[in-house]
C-alpha cells in the first residue's frame, strides 16, 4: 500500500523499498486528462479535444474548454464509530468462543448430553430491541449489547450523512413473494379499497360476527381511523391500511353469497378476491417478514384465519409457522410484564399470541400432526377477562380480571382448550388409540393398557371441569349471542372428545352394526358430520355460522360417501344419508363440478344413490323420491358416464380418522386407502371421464382440501 501511495503522487520521484527483489520501477507521471469542450458536451458529439476544436470552428462559435468536477471531499474517519465497531468485534469474538462454565471437553456424538435441570428451568427475561419502527426480541445478553452498539453506530452514520440526498424509499422485501406471490406493482391499492358506504358496513359486520370470536383488535383504538378510511386509504398509515383490508376480507368471509351480493353489489367470490389482493399487496409492500410491527402481525393473523375454508390446510399450517416465527421475533412468547412493557401493550400481545396458538393447534391436528410446533420456552399469560372499554393505551397499572360476563368469554374458553392441546402432546393419538383399542386387543393384544385409557378419560374430565369453571365465572346466557355460543362450544368439545375416547364395546352400536375397525371408522365419520350439523343449527341465527362452516372436513365427507357405495342397510346408513342432505344444504359450493375434487365427490354420491335407490325399491316396491342434491349433481355432470362406470373403491381414510399412519398400528384390515392421504393429491381422473378438468382443489373446507390457487 505504501508503494501505491508513492506512485500516485506526481511530485514524488523517490522509490520506496519493497520486499520483492524484482520490483518494477514506479510508473511515469500520469498525463493531465483533456476534456471535451463545453459545446461538444452539450450537443453530445465527439470532440477532437483541440482548442478551438473542429466542431466549434465549423459552427463559428467560441470554443470553451470544460473544467473537471471538483474532487469529492474525503470524509475523515469518525473516531467514535471506529471505537464502537471495535467493541462489536470484541463482543462477537467473545460470543463465538463462549463455552459453558466447567466444560472442558466436547462429548462424543454417541454420548447423551447431561443437562442441568436448574438451567432448563431458568431462562433470561430477554430484551426487546426497537429499530426503525420495528421490534425484535433477543434473549442472549451478549447479542443485546451488540444490537445496542450497532444501533448507536447507525445513528452516527445517519447524522454524518444528513446532508446527502439519499432516497428514503424502503428496499423491497425479496423474501415475501415466497409466501404471497409477487407484489403486482401495476395494481393500485386505491382501486381495491371499498366504497365509503361499504367501509362502514363491512366494519360493522366484522364487529358483530368476527370480533367476538377472535378479539385480535382493540376497537376503541382502531375506530378513529374509520373516518379517514371512508375517504379512501391514501391518508391512512400503511399498517392500518393492511389491518383494515384484512378486516374487510374477514367480514366478507362471514357473509353468504346472497348477503354479499345485496350488501356490496358484486359476488362473494369477487369480493374475496378483491380484499385478499388488498391484504397481500399491502403486506408485501410493507415488507412484513422484516417489519416487526404489532398492527401488521394482527393483519397477517386475521388473513390467516380467513384462509380457513378457502385454502389447503397443510399450506395454511405452514404459513402459520411463519406467523409464529414473526411473533417469536417480536418476543410475544414472553409475557409483556416480564419484558417491562406497558399494561395495554402486554394485554394486546397476549390476545394475539393465544389466537396464534389456537389457529396453529387446529391446523396441526387436522393436518394429521400429533402436536403443534411452538417455541419450547414461552410464558405468555392468557388474556384477562376484560372488555375493550376496560383497557386503554395510557394505563400504567396492570389490569385485573373483571368480575362477571365480558365480551372475552368465547376466546377465554377456546384459549383454555388450546392450552389443553399444547399441554397434552399426542392428543389425537390418544383418542384414536382409545376408539380402536377393542379391535387392536382382539387382533394382536397390542392395544393400550386399561390404566392408560383411564388416565386419558381423567384428562378429558379435567378439561371439561376447566371449561365449566370459566363458564360459571364469566358467562351469562342473557349477555348476548357470544355467551350462548360459548355454552354450545363447551358442550360440543366435551361431547365430541368423550365420544372419541369411549371404547367401541361401550357404545350402543357394538356387536350390531359395529363389528370391525372399518365399521367403527364409518361410525366416527358420521358422528363428526353430526357434530357439524349441531354447530350449524346453533350458529345460523347468531351471525357466527361462518365459524362452524370453516370447520367442515371434506375428506371425512368423501370417506363416508365412498362407504355408502357399498353399504345399503342399517341405522348407520340412514344417519349417513341424513348427513349427505345436510352437507349439500349448507355447502352449495359442492355443486361446482368444474372442480375435479368436487366432481369426484359427485361420482361417489351418485353411485351411492343408485345403490340406495335399488335397495329402497326392492324393500318398498316403489321408487323413492330423488333428493334435490342428486338432481342438481346429475344436471351439473358433463355426461352420463357415471351410470355405466363400476363403483369406485373405498377412497381412503382421512388424516383425522387414520390410525396406522400415526401410531404404527397394523392396518391390514382397513380400506386399501387407509393412511395419511389428502384427497386433493389423488388422481381423480382414474374414476372415469365424468370427472371434469379444470383447476385443482376446491373452494371450500377449512382443514379440508381447499384450492391450490393463488391466494
Amino acid at each position: 500500500s505504501v508503494a501505491m501511495a508513492s506512485s500516485s503522487t506526481p511530485s514524488s520521484s523517490t522509490s520506496v523499498p519493497i520486499s520483492t527483489p524484482s520490483a518494477a520501477p514506479p510508473p511515469p507521471n500520469k498525463p493531465t486528462r483533456i476534456l471535451a469542450c463545453v459545446l461538444c458536451q452539450h450537443r453530445k458529439i465527439k470532440c477532437d479535444r483541440n482548442f478551438p476544436c473542429s466542431n466549434c470552428t465549423k459552427a463559428n462559435v467560441k470554443c470553451t474548454p470544460s473544467t473537471p468536477a471538483p474532487a469529492r471531499k474525503r470524509r475523515r474517519p469518525n473516531q467514535d464509530l471506529q471505537e464502537r465497531l471495535a467493541r462489536c468485534e470484541e463482543l462477537l469474538k467473545e460470543y463465538a468462543t463462549e463455552k459453558p462454565e466447567g466444560s472442558v471437553t466436547t462429548p462424543r456424538a454417541s454420548q447423551q448430553p447431561a443437562y442441568d435441570e436448574s438451567y432448563l428451568k431458568w431462562q433470561p427475561a430477554g430484551q426487546l430491541v426497537r429499530d426503525e419502527g420495528s421490534m425484535r426480541f433477543v434473549d442472549n445478553p451478549m447479542l443485546s449489547t451488540v444490537y445496542d452498539e450497532l444501533r448507536a453506530m447507525r445513528q452516527i452514520v445517519d447524522s454524518d450523512e444528513a446532508d446527502d440526498n439519499t432516497s428514503d424509499t424502503a428496499a423491497p422485501d425479496e423474501n415475501s413473494n415466497l409466501l404471497l406471490g409477487d407484489g403486482s406493482p401495476n395494481i393500485k391499492i386505491e382501486t381495491l379499497w371499498p366504497d365509503a358506504a361499504h367501509v362502514i358496513r363491512l366494519w360493522q359486520i366484522y364487529l358483530d360476527r368476527v370480533n367476538p370470536l377472535t378479539k385480535i383488535i382493540h376497537v376503541p383504538t382502531l375506530q378513529p381511523y374509520l373516518a379517514e378510511a371512508v375517504g379512501g386509504s391514501q391518508s391512512l398509515p400503511k399498517n392500518i391500511e393492511a389491518l383494515l383490508f384484512s378486516i374487510f376480507l374477514m367480514a366478507v368471509v362471514s357473509l353468504d353469497a346472497d348477503e354479499c351480493q345485496t350488501l356490496l353489489g358484486y359476488s362473494r367470490d369477487e369480493a374475496l378476491q378483491r380484499y385478499s389482493s388488498g391484504v397481500r399487496l399491502t403486506l408485501l409492500r410493507l415488507g412484513f417478514l422484516k417489519t416487526h410491527d404489532l398492527t401488521i402481525l394482527q393483519a397477517l393473523v386475521i388473513y390467516l384465519i380467513s384462509l380457513q375454508g378457502r385454502y389447503n390446510r397443510h399450506a395454511a399450517w405452514i404459513l402459520n409457522g411463519v406467523v409464529i416465527r414473526i411473533a417469536q421475533k417480536m418476543g410475544m412468547h414472553r409475557d409483556g410484564e416480564t419484558l417491562g412493557l406497558p399494561p395495554f401493550e402486554s394485554e394486546m400481545r397476549r390476545r394475539l399470541w393465544w389466537q396464534i396458538i389456537m389457529v396453529d393447534s387446529k391446523y396441526a391436528i387436522f393436518s394429521g400432526l400429533s402436536h403443534s410446533l411452538l417455541p419450547r420456552n414461552w410464558d405468555t399469560k392468557p388474556p384477562k377477562n376484560l372488555n375493550d372499554a376496560d383497557i386503554f393505551p395510557s394505563a400504567t397499572e396492570p389490569f385485573q380480571d373483571r368480575e362477571g360476563p365480558t365480551e372475552m368469554i368465547f376466546c377465554l374458553l377456546i384459549y383454555a382448550f388450546a392450552k389443553f392441546l399444547v399441554e397434552t402432546p399426542g392428543f389425537d393419538t390418544m383418542f384414536l388409540l382409545t376408539s380402536q383399542s377393542d379391535f387392536m386387543s382382539d387382533r394382536d393384544g397390542s392395544g393400550p393398557p386399561e390404566q392408560e385409557m383411564m388416565e386419558y378419560r381423567r384428562t378429558v374430565e379435567t378439561l371439561g371441569n376447566t371449561l365449566l369453571g370459566i363458564l360459571d365465572k364469566y358467562c351469562d346466557p342473557l349477555a348476548g349471542p357470544v355467551h350462548q355460543m360459548a355454552i354450545n362450544m363447551r358442550t360440543h368439545i366435551i361431547d365430541k372428545i368423550m365420544e372419541l375416547i369411549t371404547p367401541a364395546k361401550h357404545q350402543p352400536e357394538w356387536g350390531g352394526e359395529v363389528r370391525t375397525l372399518k365399521d367403527n371408522t364409518f361410525k366416527i365419520a358420521i358422528g363428526t358430520l353430526e357434530h357439524n350439523e349441531a354447530n350449524y343449527m346453533s350458529t345460523k341465527d347468531k351471525g357466527f355460522m361462518w365459524f362452524s362452516l370453516a370447520h367442515f372436513q371434506i375428506d371425512i365427507f368423501m370417506y363416508m360417501a365412498g362407504q355408502l357405495c357399498h353399504r345399503t342397510e342399517g341405522v348407520l346408513v340412514e344417519r349417513a344419508w341424513r348427513q349427505v342432505e345436510v352437507v349439500y344444504t349448507f355447502h352449495p359450493e359442492l355443486f361446482d363440478t368444474n372442480n375435479k375434487l368436487v366432481a369426484a365427490l359427485a361420482v361417489f354420491i351418485l353411485k351411492a344413490w343408485r345403490k340406495r335407490e335399488e335397495t329402497l325399491t326392492q324393500r318398498t316396491g316403489q321408487r323413492p323420491e330423488t333428493p334435490f342434491y342428486v338432481e342438481r349433481l346429475k344436471t351439473s355432470m358433463p355426461n352420463d358416464d357415471y351410470k355405466s362406470e363400476p363403483t369406485p373403491p373405498d377412497p381412503y381414510t382421512p388424516a383425522a380418522l387414520a390410525v396406522g399412519a400415526h401410531t404404527g398400528i397394523p392396518d391390514n384390515n382397513l380400506d386399501s386407502f387407509l393412511g395419511y392421504l389428502d384427497a386433493s393429491t389423488l388422481d381423480w381422473d382414474m374414476f372415469g371421464s365424468q370427472v371434469n378438468g379444470g383447476s385443482g382443489g376446491s373452494s371450500f373446507g377449512a382443514f379440508g382440501m381447499g384450492p391450490q390457487v393463488e391466494w
